[in-house]
């Protein structure tokens, strides 16, 4: 396992230089990528130059976000496809092999055996796109009872559910496990071991206020990790541990829990959670080739 700092699960924004130093200099070992606007930086100079400063910093890939509304009617899908494949050409150049998609927890357009089958034939599409480039597509919940108000059908919100769904679905899809979800259904750290061999592609560690019932959380209450002890993150990274996860564990909180913070204070906090989470799992810390200078 490897601790990834993520733009997506965080407030961050900057310069790839700026981001690149704080990651360095707070003990990350990746980041994740904006495919995006790296495939635009590639396309006006090449991989290589695109690539220069992850390299140089040693820093590894963590996890880019599938560019395709891969829910959407058919129209969309197959306009988002016409590009995806050179999309991910361009990220497995840059050995960015694992990409995160999320599962809308309900609709209103199918119940849930149609929208399972609806689901695991998109997945059949892009895995057949994906395992051509070595790329796995990790799938992330919404596990919050808000975001299925006013649904007419329940879909897969819980990481036993997703579970099924990765089980019927192609080999290159795999699951996003995603502690704030676990805590929110109940779900112990044992459950990990009732993933499919090799289907984990991403961590995201969080941790929740004090009395307060699991199911009633709202997004608004996801802490950074190690908050208030509520999530018993090392239980969890011992559990990865024994299934034999290798991959990007990281910290996602939302925005308005670090209100007021600035970006260095933000990713300073970020790495010395996960350090913190690493020596309670008794897991190595290998430290970084080079660290710049704190301010």
């Amino acid at each position: 396992m490897f601790r990834n700092l993520s733009m997506f699960g965080l407030p961050l924004s900057g310069r790839p230089s700026e981001l690149i130093e704080l990651a360095l200099s707070f003990g990350f070992d990746s980041m994740d990528m904006d495919l995006i606007d790296f495939k635009h930086q590639s396309d006006a100079f090449s991989v290589t130059h695109a690539r220069r400063l992850m390299v140089s910093a040693r820093l590894s890939n963590g996890v880019f976000m599938l560019p395709v509304a891969w829910e959407a009617d058919d129209e969309i899908f197959n306009r988002d496809l016409e590009t995806l494949a050179s999309q991910l050409d361009v990220a497995a150049s840059a050995d960015a092999l694992r990409a995160v998609a999320t599962v809308s927890p309900a609709c209103n357009e199918r119940a849930f055996k149609d929208n399972f089958e609806f689901h695991c034939g998109r997945l059949e599409t892009l895995g057949n796109l994906l395992a051509s480039r070595s790329i796995k597509l990790g799938l992330a919940i919404v596990p919050e009872a808000e975001a299925r108000a006013n649904k007419q059908h329940e879909f897969v919100h819980s990481l036993d559910k997703l579970i099924a769904l990765v089980g019927s679905a192609h080999q290159s899809v795999g699951i996003v496990v995603d502690v704030w979800g676990m805590h929110i259904a109940g779900h112990l750290a044992d459950m990990i071991s009732q993933i499919p061999a090799g289907r984990i592609v991403d961590v995201r560690l969080s941790d929740a206020p004090q009395d307060v019932p699991a199911e009633t959380l709202t997004h608004a209450q996801r802490l950074m990790p190690g908050e208030t002890g509520v999530i018993d993150t090392a239980s969890i990274l011992k559990a990865l541990e024994a299934v034999g996860y290798d991959g990007p564990v990281t910290p996602w909180a939302d925005r308005s829990t670090l209100a007021g913070r600035g970006r260095e204070k933000i990713v300073k906090l970020s790495g010395d959670r996960l350090e913190s989470a690493w020596k309670a799992a008794d897991l190595p810390i290998v430290e970084r080739w080079f660290a710049p200078a704190q301010k």
